[in-house]
């Protein structure tokens, strides 16, 4: 996943207070957010979906029932064709993805969610599996976003379709 900004910690006094003084921390207040819970399955759907898929294109297996847990429909499909096509090109991916996801909307009503994500394919290269020299791909944008749509089947979130524009950057 994509590294977080570190945050510079300090304080403008020149002295410490006793850390028997210090306030003990506030507990955590539960998320005013009447969705939050829905977000985070499906967000756990979108993210097992990519780890699967990060696993497929690096040893070219399907691994079809891991992937029924967290993806269906044309979403699913997708990332079989493209292991399929890789396989049969003798190619395989190393390193990783870097992944900024968030559920941007929420439909409870109609079962539906959106994830908007900042894939970032910088450090995910196609290499041919038995030399493990680099692919050469034209030129592309590797840093771009996507947009997938999740659907509630039974209890289970599942990501259906997963849409990339390479036209734009994030």
């Amino acid at each position: 996943m994509t590294a977080g900004t570190l945050a510079s910690c300090g304080s403008s006094s020149t002295q410490n207070a006793p850390s028997s003084s210090a306030p003990a921390p506030a507990p955590k207040s539960p998320s005013s957010d009447p969705d939050q819970a829905v977000k985070d399955k499906v967000l756990s759907a979108y993210t097992n979906m990519r780890e699967i898929q990060i696993k497929m294109a690096s040893d070219g297996d399907l691994h079809t029932q891991d992937l029924a847990r967290y993806a269906g429909g044309d979403a699913a499909t997708d990332l079989k064709k493209s292991v399929l096509r890789n396989r049969s090109a003798n190619i395989k991916f190393t390193g990783r993805p870097g992944m900024s996801p968030t559920v941007t909307a929420v439909d409870t009503k109609s079962k539906t969610a959106t994830v908007s994500d900042c894939f970032d394919a910088t450090n995910w290269k196609p290499v041919y599996k038995d030399s493990g020299k680099t692919v050469e791909l034209p030129e592309q944008r590797l840093k771009y976003p996507v947009t997938s749509q999740a659907t509630l089947e039974g209890d289970t979130w599942l990501i259906t379709k997963v849409t990339a524009d390479r036209t734009k950057g994030c």
